[in-house]
């Protein structure tokens, strides 16, 4: 007798947790459809919505000038753009992102469009820091991420100039970064727009040689001179090995003449290509 009770009292136990158990997962079943249909609701509602307006932010740069709002407007709504007044689900914000990063002005643009149906356009102006002439009249930037640059009809960067023996153009040139140009027909890779590159980065990170050197230029043996603000000598840097230590020594012999009357009148010549000296020629 007792243990037909205590049988019926076990049986009635797992009826009991199978009912709860069934209850559970009921009670999750219906959240789960219910916040379906919810969001379903919701994603509805969204894509009925109109974008109500385009915000466009162009991070400020005072020596920029490249692009403006405007011009970032033209861009989006003369390539048949439609967003304002739009469905947000018919604003096809991937496309104008992929259209806004393959302009040669752009940098970086990021577009995204908010809940209450705003499209955010986000746009970094690319930063030249030296300008190339090569020898064949052909001009263009490198970027301070080490790509070539076309020059802007509408503005005109203040930056580093460099010219003389610089075979390199832009249209063989400008899809890549410099550390993936191609080497040419006698697989050599040739090294001088990565040169100048380096030697801009240098001297833009440097405010006294920022200020006082404004071109660089490519002599018959492709060695790089510097052409400074102060002086008029010929200044023979070579390539950037030990650069460094070669402005170091430019630097010392700088506070020399600026200190010492008639300095800069007695040398045509600054040689700065050999190891821990320099070589001047008098006049």
């Amino acid at each position: 007798m007792i243990i037909k009770k205590n049988k019926q009292k076990l049986e009635a136990n797992n009826s009991l947790k199978k009912a709860k158990k069934i209850a559970y997962i009921t009670f999750w079943l219906v959240l789960i459809i219910g916040l379906l249909v919810s969001m379903g609701f919701v994603n509805k509602e969204q894509d009925s919505l109109l974008c109500k307006s385009l915000d466009i932010k162009v991070i400020e740069d005072e020596d920029l000038d490249f692009l403006n709002k405007m011009d970032i407007s033209k861009l989006i709504i003369y390539r048949g753009d439609s967003i304002v007044g739009q469905p947000k689900s018919s604003v096809n914000y991937p496309r104008i992102k992929r259209a806004l990063n393959s302009h040669a002005d752009i940098a970086n643009a990021e577009v995204f469009l908010t809940i209450d149906g705003r499209l955010k356009v986000e746009v970094r102006q690319r930063k030249p820091i030296v300008r190339i002439f090569n020898a064949y009249g052909d001009s263009y930037y490198i970027d301070n991420e080490g790509k070539l640059m076309p020059l802007s009809d509408k503005f005109t960067a203040n930056v580093l100039v460099a010219n003389g023996n610089i075979e390199e153009s832009f249209a063989a040139n400008y899809k890549y970064s410099l550390n993936t140009i191609p080497k040419n027909k006698n697989n050599v890779k040739n090294p001088l727009l990565g040169e100048l590159y380096a030697m801009a980065v240098f001297i833009n990170n440097n405010e006294f040689w920022k200020a006082q050197i404004k071109q660089i230029y490519v002599n018959n043996e492709r060695d790089m001179e510097i052409v400074p603000m102060v002086g008029n000598q010929k200044i023979i840097f070579g390539d950037t090995t030990a650069m460094n230590e070669k402005f170091k020594k430019l630097l010392v012999f700088y506070h020399q003449g600026l200190n010492t009357t008639g300095w800069w009148e007695k040398y045509s010549i600054i040689n700065l290509k050999f190891k821990n000296q320099i070589v001047c020629s008098r006049k």
